[in-house]
């Protein structure tokens, strides 16, 4: 069963986040169906009416965003097979859903579709945004020994974003650009190399990594 027909991971592919309650630091669960059951919604305002006319007591409505939660939080606060309910509301029961079969769907979709976001919006300009150490013109690589993946290239499509992730977590790095062409060359070594781009990353470095060879093949430089 694919979940991508689903309203719920319609509105999160959109919106990047989905949210949860919270009470004495804890996820709110529900009983349903002989189930002890995490509950969650793509909508704040969906969430707040539901637990006000159900009355249930809560601390606070909390915004997770969906590629923090998977980098950082997933494997914290659910086991392998775990379900949660999704979008319950005073009329409707919701939907049980695999936390981590929704979210390895939702997380693939979401990769493909910045990979498109991306090589169009450096298509305008023609110019891909790296950071690279002082006095040096080269983009830094990073590494993520936590998830045994390549050393990766972060790159930026716009100039804005880049800024954002430089100031919070790389402030020692220079921001520069380069053109398309030149870009073409370094991400032809990284593919040649094995090694993976990271493409318009968040605060906190996190989003989508996709292999050099996948990008490559959908730009057009």
């Amino acid at each position: 069963m694919s979940y991508k027909e689903s309203s719920f991971f319609k509105d999160i592919l959109v919106n990047e986040v989905f949210y949860v309650a919270v009470k004495s630091k804890e996820l709110v669960r529900v009983e349903r169906d002989g189930k002890n059951v995490v509950i969650a919604w793509s909508d704040k305002t969906m969430a707040k009416t539901y637990l006000e006319q159900e009355d249930v007591d809560v601390d606070k409505i909390k915004r997770l965003d969906v590629d923090r939660f998977v980098t950082y939080e997933l494997d914290d606060f659910f086991t392998k097979d775990e379900e949660i309910l999704m979008n319950p509301t005073s009329k409707n029961d919701g939907e049980f859903i695999n936390i981590y079969k929704a979210t390895n769907e939702l997380m693939s979709d979401l990769d493909n579709v910045r990979v498109k976001e991306f090589v169009k919006d450096v298509a305008k300009d023609d110019l891909v945004f790296g950071l690279t150490n002082k006095n040096q013109n080269q983009f830094i690589m990073i590494s993520d020994e936590t998830h045994q993946r390549p050393q990766i290239m972060p790159v930026w499509s716009i100039k804005s974003r880049a800024e954002k992730v430089r100031n919070a977590d790389f402030e020692e790095c220079d921001l520069i650009e380069v053109e398309g062409e030149v870009f073409g060359e370094w991400l032809d070594n990284l593919r040649d190399d094995d090694k993976a781009v990271a493409i318009d990353l968040k605060p906190g470095v996190i989003g989508t990594v996709v292999s050099a060879q996948k990008l490559a093949d959908q730009l057009t430089f």
